[in-house]
């Protein structure tokens, strides 16, 4: 199902926008206005960023604040609340429409469904998500637009500040299952893990573990949450989970777990930064390869690792790409193939080369493709 705005904005067209000629003067990207701001899903993590980019491009104040009317205050999340200077239809408009906030897993589907036209989230496509995309016929581009990391927690009463890397996949692996075989109290320790193709589980599975199997901890013990480690790491003192730090640091940033380090390099932003600490990540953000490049959620996608765009991402509260991740274009970038594919004579698409010549197309993940002929014996 293709995007389909066109009910909306019939109605949106008898209300006047909102300081159009200030909001063009300031934006960063100008001509992106209510009426065409691109639709944009991603991880739950990502949701300030994207909040942010459109307060920022729309010309919206905006504040952080936790979220309100629960029993304990203190204890709920924090949130970009923007300030709109617009009409309720219009922010209706926003926050239902453009603004998705779905999952990491099901922001790639939507993207790859064709029903968002960009996605920011944690980690890069999933092997799952990839096998759909390829089912489908359908390439994405993606790219990193942050830094971040996989973070290891634990209740604030366990005594633990440190793993090393081989202790830490022993406790995931199963071979260590008591606290006191790393330093810490003569408990029993109970490793938790988040549910197959989250963001964190995903980067987990990958990074740290790397091959390695993983002993069997329900995921339902976790749940499906974002918020599900902290909530049973706050009343599990021998527990261990893991979360992107930005989720811990800024979005919670309650006290209620405690970030551990890895190999003697403590969990900060400063270290992933320089990028000591051992599990530092990307942020990205994907589009489909057919694209229109002249649209918006194309311009954006490609603003974001500008210089003006980086500012947005180091306001948000993220880690900005250095010099070395490279603040560029996509055309400048990776030039590995995300795809493959041939055609006969007779201008039959094949997925696999067949006796006889053929024409070859390969396309790169920084969006250029190349064309050769070829002679199959």
């Amino acid at each position: 199902m293709k995007i389909n705005k066109s009910v909306i904005l019939l109605c949106l067209a008898c209300v006047s926008s909102c300081s159009a000629e200030d909001t063009l003067a300031t934006s960063p990207l100008p001509g992106i206005t209510i009426n065409n701001f691109p639709v944009i899903d991603g991880s739950d993590s990502t949701d300030p960023l994207r909040d942010l980019l459109m307060c920022k491009i729309l010309g919206f104040e905006y504040k952080w604040e936790r979220r309100p009317f629960t029993q304990e205050p203190e204890a709920d999340i924090k949130e970009i609340i923007p300030e709109y200077t617009c009409s309720e239809s219009e922010r209706i408009y926003l926050e239902s429409i453009c603004l998705k906030h779905s999952n990491t897993h099901q922001s790639y589907i939507n993207l790859i469904d064709n029903k968002v036209e960009l996605v920011i989230a944690a980690r890069s496509i999933s092997r799952d998500e990839k096998a759909y995309a390829d089912e489908c016929g359908v390439t994405l581009i993606e790219k990193p637009i942050a830094k971040d990391a996989l973070t290891f927690m634990v209740n604030p009463s366990n005594p633990m500040n440190n793993l090393s890397i081989s202790q830490l996949q022993g406790i995931y692996t199963g071979e260590i299952t008591n606290w006191k075989e790393v330093g810490g109290n003569d408990e029993k320790i109970r490793p938790y893990v988040r549910n197959r193709n989250s963001g964190s589980q995903e980067k987990f599975e990958t990074l740290v573990m790397d091959g390695l199997t993983i002993a069997e901890f329900p995921e339902l013990q976790v749940g499906f949450t974002m918020m599900s480690p902290y909530y049973q790491l706050e009343e599990d003192k021998q527990g261990i989970g893991f979360s992107p730090f930005y989720y811990y640091s800024v979005i919670v940033d309650n006290g209620s777990t405690k970030a551990i380090g890895l190999d003697g390099v403590p969990m900060t932003k400063a270290n992933i930064q320089n990028n000591t600490y051992p599990y530092t990540t990307d942020v990205y953000a994907a589009v489909r390869f057919d694209i229109d490049r002249n649209s918006n959620a194309y311009k954006l996608f490609e603003f974001l690792t500008t210089p003006a765009g980086q500012d947005i991402v180091n306001e948000s509260g993220y880690v900005p790409l250095n010099q070395n991740s490279g603040v560029r274009s996509i055309y400048d970038s990776d030039e590995s193939i995300v795809s493959t594919s041939y055609t006969d004579l007779r201008g039959v698409a094949h997925n696999k080369p067949h006796k006889g010549i053929m024409l070859k197309t390969e396309i790169y993940k920084n969006g250029k493709s190349k064309h050769s002929k070829i002679l199959v014996k």
